[in-house]
Formats: structure tokens, sequence, C-alpha cells
């Protein structure tokens, strides 16, 4: 009998599949595979694969075998079966370590078995960033050999319970200080498993951005300071020199403005901390968008009416099945990575699948959800990665990353996703929960390039490292507002007076729906109350208001009283017929005097004026 030898390949990298040979492998063998990842208390993840090949044929055999893994950290790796030891030959990639195991005793004959170990130690599964740990491990793609893949997640139980988990366990058990994670086979096909033990990660930062007016004239200007969303609250420290005012924009961006002088330069740092959350918060207000048509036009970058974009949306139809198309097809290209990176789009992204970076992952997810009616936006941010290989960051400008979100009009909340990890990572879900380490600095809906995000305002012959964030801690939130009245301290009777209530934010953080009412001891106001839904730290809100005209000969004296949900402000207010005010008022005592010689001193110049325009 002729005996059959074939080399049997198995890669992993965050997935499993055959490469040597895919249609002799699958149908002349079956394969078992029990594997347990154990992570220590350090962080670092032993990984036992034991590995069961048996034959469906009397005349072949396996020869060798190979497993690529999706870590550039491996440690401590072994081999072995019920004889000893194997040996591992190792080849480094650009993402992956390669691991070729060849076979020492041939099992030959049908229904024979060739059974095997396969342990190594990881530094990429798990990792403790700032306050919270982050699980990922990879994702399985099944093959018509694969007969059993049994998973096992040992984590320790000094990590707590878990935010999150992406599939959910089946069942788990305790042991040895350690919580047993036991899941389905088939859940295992879909994606990786993502964990969360944690629910909330703080960055502190320091942003500094760089103005220029080239003008010779002044101008009004514009920065994006990162903003509160409903994932995220900001604590800001510093900002110097501070703006006229912060303003919201529609996406909810907070935009400081400064005046700057002919050929001014501007140099504004900002300091604070961020509390990244994985819920939405409970105190961040969540409304209906006031037109959702914003969202959902043709923009550059977003070519919704492309009819390629429209002829895939209407194929996909769901944001998942817009998001998993994009992270099976494109290929991340990390040559791409340079400072003069250019943004492809959407369009040319579907024409260059194997070129893409971190800004086409999310242009294309935007005008395909746009197609479909969903609405869509871009955000540009930090991103903390503890490999960049696997998670990598794509615009230059100081190493920020781009990502979409959609929104949820039932939840009135736009939700983050991350298809590019989702690509990089070999499969692990950034879809149904999104991680801790997104710190989002602008948000880019009706514009898709503005507003420019924090990072990006470098002077153009400066190298400078403007964004610096950290793992920080818990920082108080110190909530507080000031109210000033701006009205005349007295004035004629009889006629309507115009005045303002400013509202400042002096905290540090931003308030909401702060209620302020004014009251009056004479007056009857047309509108004595408003809400005030947003208030950034540093922002000013202005409230015009009217007093209605009282009579003529009124003299009176009115307390008028501003209240807020935090401050309060008085203002006392002199009404004087017109008589009284002309007699009492310093300035309108001196116009008394002064008004005969200037009545006087103009009659004469009038006079000479036309004396000597008769005698020319």
């Amino acid at each position: 009998m002729v005996k059959k030898l074939l080399k049997l390949t198995f890669f992993c990298l965050f997935f499993l599949f055959f490469s040597s040979q895919p249609a002799l492998a699958q149908s002349e063998f079956s394969s078992r595979y029990t594997v347990d990842y154990t992570i220590q208390p350090n962080g670092i993840t032993h990984t036992q694969f034991d590995i069961s090949l048996t034959n469906k044929l009397s005349n072949i055999y396996a020869s060798e075998f190979s497993l690529s893994i999706g870590s550039t950290q491996l440690q401590a790796i072994k081999a072995y079966n019920q004889q000893g030891d194997l040996e591992t030959k190792i080849t480094q990639g650009n993402k992956t370590t390669n691991i070729i195991i060849p076979f020492k005793d041939k099992v030959l004959g049908k229904n024979k078995s060739q059974v095997f170990t396969l342990e190594f130690d990881s530094l990429d599964f798990a990792h403790q960033l700032g306050s919270i740990w982050e699980i990922s491990i990879p994702k399985l793609s099944k093959t018509d050999s694969l007969d059993s893949y049994q998973l096992t997640l040992s984590v320790p139980s000094s990590f707590g319970q878990p935010a999150t988990f992406s599939p959910q366990p089946s069942s788990q058990t305790s042991a040895d200080s350690y919580t047993v994670y036991q899941f389905r086979q088939d859940d295992l096909f879909d994606s990786g498993i993502s964990a969360t033990f944690g629910q909330t990660q703080y960055f502190n930062f320091a942003i500094h951005y760089h103005l220029h007016n080239s003008n010779i004239y002044q101008i009004k200007t514009e920065i994006a300071l990162p903003p509160d969303t409903a994932f995220q609250k900001l604590i800001y420290q510093t900002l110097d020199p501070q703006p006229t005012n912060i303003t919201l924009d529609p996406d909810g961006n907070w935009l400081a403005t400064y005046v700057l002088s002919p050929k001014q330069t501007l140099s504004v740092l900002a300091t604070g901390s961020a509390q990244i959350n994985l819920q939405p918060r409970a105190d961040f207000p969540r409304y209906p968008l006031t037109s959702s048509s914003d969202y959902l036009q043709t923009q550059k970058y977003w070519e919704v009416d492309n009819p390629r974009i429209q002829e895939l949306a209407q194929e996909l139809r769901t944001p998942q099945k817009i998001y998993q198309y994009i992270v099976d097809n494109l290929i991340y290209d990390y040559g791409r990575l340079s400072d003069t990176t250019t943004r492809f789009g959407a369009a040319n992204a579907l024409d260059n699948q194997d070129s893409a970076i971190c800004m086409e992952f999310t242009d294309l997810f935007i005008a395909l959800s746009r197609a479909v009616g969903v609405p869509a936006r871009a955000v540009n941010g930090f991103a903390y990665t503890t490999n960049s290989k696997l998670r990598p960051l794509s615009l230059k400008k100081d190493v920020l990353h781009a990502w979409p979100e959609y929104y949820d009009s039932q939840k009135h909340l736009w939700i983050p996703i991350d298809p590019t990890w989702g690509n990089t990572t070999g499969g692990v879900d950034f879809f149904d929960q999104t991680d801790l380490n997104h710190f989002a600095f602008a948000f880019l809906g009706q514009d898709s390039n503005y507003p420019v995000p924090a990072g990006a305002y470098k002077l153009k012959t400066s190298q400078s490292k403007d964004v610096e964030v950290n793992f920080g801690q818990s920082a108080q939130p110190q909530p507080q507002t000031q109210i000033e009245i701006n009205l005349p301290d007295r004035t004629i009777a009889g006629m309507p007076i115009s005045g303002q209530i400013i509202l400042k934010n002096t905290g540090n953080v931003a308030v909401y729906n702060q209620q302020l009412q004014l009251t009056s001891n004479h007056f009857s106001l047309p509108q004595d109350s408003w809400t005030i839904p947003h208030l950034p730290p540093f922002a000013n809100h202005v409230i015009n208001f009217e007093l209605p005209a009282t009579g003529w000969n009124d003299n009176l004296t009115d307390n008028l009283t501003a209240v807020s949900d935090m401050s309060q402000a008085q203002h006392q207010l002199i009404l004087l017929p017109a008589y009284l005010l002309i007699t009492t008022d310093p300035k309108f005592k001196l116009f008394l005097i002064l008004a005969p010689s200037l009545s006087l001193s103009f009659f004469l110049i009038k006079f000479l004026l036309k004396r000597q325009k008769q005698s020319s």
C-alpha cells in the first residue's frame, strides 16, 4: 500500500484555518481542540492548546503542524506529547508569531490520532489599563474538519466582577482564587472573547493649541475642546488664556472663541481629566435629533449618492452588517502611516480595499449607514493602545485615531463603534461594546472636515507634541455658576428697559438643565423663567429680557433677583420721572451747566460760517 504523506498546517491569527492543501486537510483529518486561557495576576496569559488530529483515511498521516498566533509577544513556547518534548520552530511575522511543530512519530491508519499539547505565555491578551483590566481572546474560524472546540477562560478573582463580556459565558465556577468561565462552541465562531473588568477609566490630559492670525486685521477663531458625551465626563483644571466664550455646536462640540489681533500668535493650554464610562451617563441629557436629515447628507468623503455605495448599502441594511462587512473586507495598510497621509473617502475605500487606515474604515461606515437612513458621524480623538500592530493609530497629528458613531433613535443615543480595531485584532467585537480606551476630542457630523480636533492646531514650522494623555485617577468635580444682571442703576420712568442676565460657568465641569428665574417687585415680566440645557466650563449664556414701560411720573425703586440652581444675583433699579432724573443725576447736572455755553457756541459758529460764505 502506498503511504501518502500530507504536511498539515494550521493557522491561528485570532482565528484558525487550513492554509496548506485545504481541501485535502479538511476532508482527510478531523480535529479537536481543548483550549485554556489563564490570566495571571500580573496580566501574563498562559495558554494551553490540547489538540487531537485524527486520520480519516488509512494511507495518510500528519508530519507537521503550524500555528500562527496573533501576538508579537510570546514567551515560554513549548510542545509535547506522551513520548516527550516536541521541537518547535519559531518565526516572527509583522503581527504574528509562527510556530511549526514537526512530529517525530508517524501516526498512520484510519481513525488514528496525533495527540499533542502546545503551551505559551502571551503579553497581548490581557492588560491593566489604569483602573481597569481588559481581556481580548482570539476568535476561531470554523472549518469542516473541526469536530470540537472547547474553551475556558480563567481570570483572577482579584479582578472583581466583569463589567462586560462578549459573548456571554455559558457558565462559571470558582476555584483557587480564580473564576473560570466556559463558553458555547458556536458563540466562539462569531467573534473572539472580549471582557472588561472595571466600569470607569480616567485619563489626565494636557493639550496645546497654536493659533496664528496672518492677516493685517483682527479675526475671531475657535478651537475644539474635548467635550462631554454620554460616555465621557470632562473635568477641566486650566484653560489659559480663557476664551471670550465657549459654545455648543449641533454635534456636541465645545468650541472656544478667541480674538486675535493682526499678526498675533497665541498658544492655548487646556489641562484636566476625562472620565470614560462603559455605560451611558445617567446625568447626561439625551435629546432626539432635531434634524436627522443633517446626518444623512452626502459630504466630501461620504459619497452617499454614489451608485456603488447605494447598491452595497441596500444589501447590508443594518449598522451591524455594515460594520461586519467593513471588518471582513478592508485591509489595514500600515505602509500609509505618515504625516502626509491622504484621506481616500468612502467611494475610494471601496476601490482600494487593501489599502485602508482608520479614516477609510470610518468614512465607509458613515456613507453606507447614511445611505440606508441611519444617521452616522465621525469621531476624532485619542485611543490608548498597548500594541499598535493590533490596535493601530492612524491620524499622525499627535497620533490620534478615528472611529464612527451611529444614532440609535430609540435610545436617543450616539453609539460609538470601531471597525478598524475590529479588523486589526482579528475579530474582537467593537460593535456591541466599545472599550474604555477611546477618548473623543471632536465630532464631525454636519461637516466631514470640521471642527479640527485637538492635536491638529500646529504652526507650519512647529513639530511639537501637543497632546499628552496619561492614565489618571478620579478628580473632584466642582460645579459652580455665577449670575450677572446688566441693567442701569437708574433710568427715566415711562420707557421699556432692555437688560441681560449672564449665567457664567465658573466651575470645572459642564452643568445641565439649569433653571433660571427672574423676579421683580413691580414689573410684570413677559417671560420670567428659562432653561439652559448645556453650559460647558468657562462658558457664558446670555439671556436678553425687557422690562415693560411704567408711567411717566412713576418714582420707584425695584429689586430684581435672578436665581439659578446654583447661584443668584440681585440688582436695584431706580426709576425717576424725567425732571427728577435731570436734577438728581450728576451727569444730567453737568449737562445743564454746559448746555447754555454749548448752545451759545453753536450759534456763534453757525453765524461766523454764514458771514464767511456771504463775503466770499
